[in-house]
């Protein structure tokens, strides 16, 4: 096994935030939709999301869970997978914000409405999220720290040998989908 660097967004607090901020919002029926399910990521943000359920006294259920592979198309089959399972749904936290955008788009197909219906946040804060229909309420990871970081341990490593790995800030970027 080789040994590297990482810089990490702090994807535990991520899901944590996010599903959180849902429950602050009075919703009931809270989803996730990640992406692969053994990425050490989606496995994170699920940590997240299942204790910020577990801290208000809620329930995992596994209907509400879902997960694709970071497309729109699974994030709108996985959208369908779970309101199908869940039709009294009202709220869900996506691992990205192209699965969320695609989420949306097929919950407005369904008749339905964001947020007012269904509540959505995202996760990356790309660019296309404070365009989208209506603008993404997303985890924004510190990209630029990110890589400054990265940057700066493989130089330290690369002088010294020590392996670093490093978790960064993330913060919930709040605009109409949630």
């Amino acid at each position: 096994d080789a040994e590297y660097c990482s810089v990490t967004g702090d994807n535990f607090n991520g899901g944590r935030i996010a599903t959180e901020y849902l429950i602050g919002q009075g919703r009931k029926r809270i989803g996730f939709i990640g992406g692969p399910q053994e990425e050490l990521e989606v496995q994170q943000r699920f940590e997240g999301y299942k204790n910020a359920l577990l801290a208000s006294n809620r329930a995992i259920d596994p209907a509400l869970v879902a997960y694709g592979d970071y497309s729109n198309y699974s994030g709108a089959r996985a959208m369908d997978q779970v309101l199908t399972l869940m039709p009294d749904l009202d709220a869900v936290f996506v691992n990205s914000d192209l699965m969320a955008i695609a989420a949306m788009d097929r919950i407005r197909e369904l008749g339905r409405r964001v947020p007012e219906d269904i509540a959505v946040v995202g996760y990356d804060d790309l660019s296309i999220s404070e365009h989208s229909n209506p603008p993404l309420t997303t985890v924004r990871q510190n990209v630029p720290l990110a890589g400054k970081m990265l940057a700066e341990n493989l130089i330290k490593y690369l002088e010294t040998g020590i392996v670093t790995n490093v978790v960064t800030p993330v913060e919930l970027i709040v605009r109409k989908s949630a």
